[in-house]
């Protein structure tokens, strides 16, 4: 075990037992493992409640752009899980958008989505802590995207977030049959006033793709919600993501100039997903 992996687990070890709540040693081997590997980007130490954990920073080839994204694995993963989450923290940054993928909280291996509703207030500290993060180096545009149950994370977290976060984009996001507070994916909708992007492939679980028109009916309120079915390919994936967040920010910046915002024509995709 070296040194960043023992760390890492001695300072949080009597709260995890104490709380039960995310599995340190799987945090600790996934970052053991991501950091002797790693070739792009650079490994930082976030801290909530002086408890570490790993996220990962990709800055943008240019330098004078302040748009950052922060992303969130789906369960029973890390920040550089591929295809998807390296996919998105690696390629964004090619296209003006500075990366913090982060290690949100886990259970052990084989844990059921129910399993991690307990540890929703976990996920929006350490996304707070990634907003300080980013603010701190004069990002401008903070953005979230998440995969799977970290989109419903992010979801959970953005009324705490209102002001500090521009937009947010679920990939995969289910609706959950589960009662408890954390699992509500359409109240979270309701709530949510900001530009949301849902997006989903044709191959997803049936609870993602079967659950698409009750997310459609909850952003009823929203106009700067989009929601697109795509093929199962995370290449487009990403540049479906980057393409709607040049959108969204254009539209933020007229609003905040006081222009209209010209609605463009759906795309083919999102018809087929509004036909669904």
């Amino acid at each position: 075990m070296n040194g960043s992996k023992f760390w890492l687990m001695l300072i949080s070890g009597v709260w995890v037992v104490s709380c039960g709540a995310t599995d340190i040693a799987r945090e600790a081997d996934f970052a053991d493992r991501i950091i002797k590997t790693l070739s792009i980007g650079e490994a930082v130490w976030l801290e909530v409640d002086g408890r570490k954990f790993l996220s990962l920073y990709t800055e943008t080839e240019y330098p004078d752009i302040k748009e950052a994204a922060i992303i969130l694995h789906d369960k029973d993963a890390h920040p550089d899980r591929k295809p998807l989450i390296h996919g998105l923290r690696t390629e964004l940054p090619k296209h003006r958008w500075s990366t913090l993928a982060l290690q949100m909280p886990i259970r052990e291996a084989g844990a059921e989505s129910e399993d991690y509703f307990a540890m929703f207030t976990d996920a929006t500290s350490r996304i707070r802590a990634a907003v300080r993060f980013l603010e701190s180096k004069d990002y401008e545009n903070i953005v979230i995207v998440g995969h799977g149950l970290g989109a419903l994370m992010a979801l959970q977290a953005q009324s705490d977030l209102q002001g500090d976060v521009k937009a947010l984009a679920m990939i995969g996001v289910s609706v959950p049959a589960a009662r408890h507070k954390a699992a509500q994916t359409t109240a979270f909708i309701k709530q949510t006033q900001m530009p949301l992007l849902d997006l989903f492939s044709s191959r997803d679980i049936p609870e993602v793709t079967d659950s698409a028109a009750k997310r459609r009916l909850a952003a009823k309120d929203n106009k700067d919600y989009r929601q697109v079915s795509i093929d199962d390919d995370d290449t487009m994936i990403v540049k479906r993501l980057y393409s709607w967040l040049r959108h969204a920010m254009e539209a933020h910046t007229s609003v905040e100039n006081g222009k209209e915002v010209v609605e463009k024509e759906p795309t083919k995709n999102e018809v087929g997903a509004l036909d669904n």
